[in-house]
């Protein structure tokens, strides 16, 4: 099961993707694209800020950055409509902004 925890407040962004997809065929799928949605995510960060955290290693994706521009939302847009579409494989434990909210399961 991949877990994804978000928060957005005012500029400020976090995220931590943990976990690997099980079983079935489209695990590699799933599993791609949630670490390509959040790696990009995390690379966007250290490339336009440079107050940017982040740690990437094997099922584990983290991400805080005061300014990320509208890469977060995207990103979450993304990762809510895999959780959406694979309820077992991928689930939104926490996701809170105060700027945009996004329909979560």
């Amino acid at each position: 099961m991949i877990r994804i925890y978000a928060s957005r407040s005012g500029a400020c962004c976090r995220l931590l993707v943990t976990g690997h997809a099980q079983g079935g065929e489209e695990s590699h799928v799933i599993c791609a694209g949630v670490s390509a949605l959040a790696g990009a995510l995390a690379l966007h960060a250290a490339a336009s800020c440079r107050h940017a955290r982040y740690h990437m290693a094997p099922g584990e994706v983290f991400v805080s950055c005061p300014h990320p521009g509208e890469g977060f939302a995207l990103v979450m847009r993304g990762l809510c409509e895999i959780a959406k579409s694979y309820p077992d494989q991928v689930q939104i434990v926490q996701y809170s902004s105060v700027d945009d909210k996004i329909e979560t399961m």
